[in-house]
């Protein structure tokens, strides 16, 4: 077996700390058990990440693409009317977050503790906020409040699905709802 790209690596490791995440908890990843569990020397953990909180925002950076892409699959499926738009962004993001789990929960929480990666939260709101914005610019233009707002109420009903306190149908139903409600009264 040859060596694999910079890039294979990457997601080999990412889907390793996943694992451990999934298996352990937040708490038992380090550069070192990933290092371990990967199969790979320490210095190829370190190269790729630098730290524990560079992982973690990796991580989530990671997380965040994948939501993004299946948005992207969605709208390129389906984006016919507003509708439409409505209910392949609110599916392809509770289901992004429902199928992260509580991994990403514990991820979002560590992040949680820094300034720093404070920024890297910012940054993963402003990122989904500007996927609404560019998928419902052809049926409204939503200024930064209303995308805010929207933004907020399918990530919240999300959250909700993941932790089971709703149904993932019923938080589908409602985000699409709000997306289209709140596109239509612009």
């Amino acid at each position: 077996m040859g060596r694999l790209s910079r890039a294979d690596r990457r997601r080999q490791l990412l889907d390793s700390a996943l694992e451990i995440i999934r298996a352990d908890g937040t708490n038992a990843l380090t550069l070192v058990t990933l290092a371990d569990r990967a199969g790979v020397s320490r210095p190829v953990v370190y190269d790729h990440f630098g730290t524990r909180e560079g992982l973690l925002v990796e991580l989530y950076r990671d997380y965040d693409e994948r939501i993004g892409a299946t948005m992207r699959e969605a709208l390129r499926q389906r984006a016919r009317s507003l509708g439409a738009v409505a209910s392949a962004l609110s599916t392809a993001y509770v289901d992004g977050v429902v199928d992260a789990g509580e991994k990403c929960e514990e991820v979002f929480a560590a992040l949680s503790g820094s300034p720093q990666t404070r920024e890297v939260l910012r940054e993963s709101r402003e990122f989904h906020i500007e996927q609404f914005r560019q998928a419902l610019e052809p049926f409204a233009r939503l200024d930064l409040p209303a995308l805010t707002g929207m933004f907020s109420a399918v990530d919240g009903l999300a959250r909700a699905a993941a932790d089971g306190r709703i149904s993932r149908a019923d938080a589908i139903a409602t985000a699409s709802l709000v997306v289209k409600r709140l596109a239509s009264a612009r």
